[in-house]
C-alpha cells in the first residue's frame, strides 16, 4: 500500500470516528420530551444578523407568539403549533415569509448544556436556540 492510500485510508477513519462522537453527543428528543420543551416555554433564538434575540412563546394550548426584541413585549407575529410524532410543526402569520420560514416542522436536537437545535427534515438546522422559561 503506498502512502497516498494509508493517508486516505487514515483520513476517512478519522472523519468515521468522529461522526460518531458528534451524534452521540447530540440526540434528537422524543415526542414526550418535546411538548416538555414546547409546553409553555420560552425559547431564545440568536439572531442571524446583528445583536440580541427572538423569542418564541409557546404556549400549551397550541399557539405561538414571537417577539423581536423583548420577550415581555406584545407579540410581533402570532401562530399556532402542534407536534406530529415526534416533529414540531408551526405556522406564523407573517416573520419571514419571503423566505419560507414562517412555517415548518422540525426535529428538536439536545445539543448539550442547554443548547438545541431545530433541524428540518433535509438534516438542515433551522436555527438553535436555548429555553429562557
Amino acid at each position: 500500500m503506498n502512502i497516498f492510500s494509508r493517508m486516505m485510508i487514515s483520513i476517512a477513519l478519522a472523519f468515521v470516528v468522529l461522526s460518531a462522537g458528534s451524534h452521540a453527543a447530540a440526540a434528537t428528543i422524543d415526542a414526550k420530551a418535546a411538548r416538555t420543551l414546547i409546553s409553555d416555554r420560552v425559547w431564545q433564538q440568536q439572531r442571524r444578523t446583528g445583536p440580541g434575540y427572538v423569542y418564541w412563546s409557546w404556549k400549551s394550548d397550541g399557539s405561538v407568539c414571537l417577539r423581536l426584541e423583548d420577550k415581555n413585549t406584545k407579540c410581533d407575529d402570532t401562530g399556532h403549533w402542534k407536534l406530529d410524532g415526534d416533529r414540531l410543526c408551526f405556522e406564523i402569520t407573517w416573520y419571514q415569509k419571503s423566505a419560507g420560514g414562517n412555517s415548518a416542522c422540525v426535529r428538536i436536537v439536545d445539543k448539550g448544556k442547554g443548547r438545541y437545535e431545530a433541524v428540518q427534515d433535509n438534516g438542515l438546522t433551522f436555527f438553535e436556540f436555548s429555553v429562557a422559561e
